[in-house]
């Protein structure tokens, strides 16, 4: 990580830092495959979310349904199509709607919140919900992006993005980085008005901020027009989507430095390891907090001063990094391997990331448990534990966690090719049933043992702790929302 280090100080020079300010935050990325090791497609995702919203991991298989039928999303309902895919999302528990998923076709979408000068209604489809539609009713990136586009044209965005009573209320429109094996889509709206670019090569990151200039592909039919109406610009020649729909300058609004920030920092990784990317590369720039530049932590990633792709909570931020994808998408595969979807529940940082497939491989029921209230049985709240954990003292308690998850991840990826090796020589000769069960069998491996491990760190880290003590600035706040969402920490480490 030392070029990333080296690179990303160039990139933050301190009169930007001055005023940058954290704000909503979400980062999707996407390397293309002349930038991939492997000529594959990989399109990343950390979900930032409220620190006590549980977001499970769900999978729904292809269903048929009947003339007339209708599908309840978030807040409005609105007509079912003919047939839906069979797809992955991360789910949150309250909601209809995705943060980021893949689908049987390889298609993968990751969503961000952005701020705009258009009105934020108070009902609509929410992003999530937008983004779980067209994983359900497409087969191409182009097709997903078609799917945002008709139903944002009919239905509109809007809503409540937080549950009611719980957080604090966010209303926001949204943007979407969709990818699939050939290509990827880069989807940005203000109200009914949108913009999209199409990306066939090289690397491109979104976040909380509109990335699209005087460069689409497609758009709104009145795209400019409506923003030389509204006098947000002069003419056609001197508009600009970005900045004359964006609303960051409006007073209620994030700041935009910080969003920037966190833009400039995954694209700096991604073109650092240009040609050489890999899923493990993308896992890295999902844990990524800016270590070794002039915005770097001094005691930990959750104090945080800066904003940074792997986002953690405090007293001065509520929104933290609550679950992760990396969706490696490989045109030159089978259909049993064309996807493969590593999932890491709560900050990467404290976590472990775990491949899972389709067409027949299921993901464990008990991944889809989780609300707002901790529950041992679910496998969201044990990685949410430990990162609390590991916040409590991070240089002490995150070495061991990352000593046990790094093995993990490297004896899964060694596995992986040993098993995707079977699966190959099984569905040559016709056996595509032995073919699925052999990858169950690897994802099922994968789940018993970390399973043991998260049990073992539940054991451990409190030893640790009460040997290396408490070094966290927002002991209160722990406190508070542990209380809230009734998650057992050890006694005598915060105040009770």
């Amino acid at each position: 990580m030392n070029k990333i280090i080296v690179l990303m100080t160039s990139l933050l020079p301190v009169a930007a830092l001055a005023s940058m300010e954290v704000g909503h935050s979400c980062d999707t990325w996407v390397a293309m495959s002349d930038a991939t090791i492997d000529g594959s497609v990989i399109l990343a995702k950390n979900s930032d979310r409220p620190t006590i919203e549980a977001q499970p991991l769900v999978q729904h298989p292809r269903r048929c349904h009947n003339a007339g039928e209708t599908v309840k999303c978030t807040y409005i309902t609105i007509p079912q199509v003919d047939e839906t895919c069979e797809h992955i999302g991360s789910k949150i528990w309250w909601s209809f709607g995705f943060e980021h998923g893949m689908n049987e076709h390889g298609v993968a979408i990751g969503n961000e919140a952005v701020f705009s000068k258009e009105p934020y209604e108070q009902s609509g489809l929410l992003g999530m919900d937008f983004l779980r539609l067209a994983l359900e009713r497409s087969k191409s990136a182009a097709g997903a992006k078609n799917v945002i586009v008709d139903l944002l044209q009919r239905y509109g965005q809007g809503g409540d993005c937080e549950r009611k009573g719980e957080w604090g209320g966010s209303f926001y429109h949204n943007s979407f980085l969709i990818a699939d094996p050939q290509e990827a889509w880069v989807l940005e709206t203000a109200g009914h008005y949108w913009a999209a670019k199409r990306i066939v090569s090289g690397v491109y990151s979104i976040s909380n901020i509109y990335t699209i200039e005087t460069d689409w592909d497609e758009s709104h039919p009145d795209l400019v027009e409506h923003a030389i109406e509204m006098g947000w610009t002069h003419s056609e020649q001197t508009f600009n989507f970005a900045r004359d729909y964006g609303g960051y300058w409006e007073e209620e609004s994030p700041h935009p430095g910080g969003i920037q920030i966190r833009r400039n920092a995954t694209l700096a990784c991604l073109k650092m390891d240009y040609k050489r990317i890999s899923p493990m590369t993308m896992m890295n720039i999902n844990r990524h907090h800016l270590e070794g530049t002039i915005a770097g932590p001094r005691w930990s990633p959750a104090e945080p001063f800066w904003a940074m792709p792997c986002a953690h909570d405090s007293a001065r931020v509520k929104y933290r990094t609550v679950a992760s994808m990396v969706a490696h998408l490989r045109p030159f595969a089978p259909s049993l391997l064309r996807q493969v979807y590593w999932a890491s529940f709560s900050n990467p940082c404290c976590g472990v990331f775990q491949p899972f497939y389709l067409h027949g491989p299921k993901i464990p029921n008990k991944y889809s448990r989780g609300t707002s209230t901790y529950s041992s049985d679910a496998p969201w709240w044990s990685a949410t534990r430990v990162k609390a954990l590991c916040d409590l003292n991070y240089h002490a308690v995150n070495p061991c966690v990352r000593k046990v998850f790094d093995v993990t991840e490297q004896w899964e990826l060694k596995r992986q090719q040993v098993c995707e090796a079977d699966v190959l020589r099984l569905v040559k000769t016709g056996r595509k049933h032995d073919a699925v069960r052999r990858i169950q069998k690897f994802v099922d491996e994968n789940v018993t043992r970390i399973d043991r491990e998260y049990e073992a760190l539940d054991r451990q880290l409190p030893e640790l702790l009460k040997e290396a003590g408490v070094k966290y600035l927002f002991a209160q706040y722990l406190n508070d929302w542990s209380l809230k969402a009734k998650l057992p920490l050890p006694s005598g480490f915060i105040p009770r």
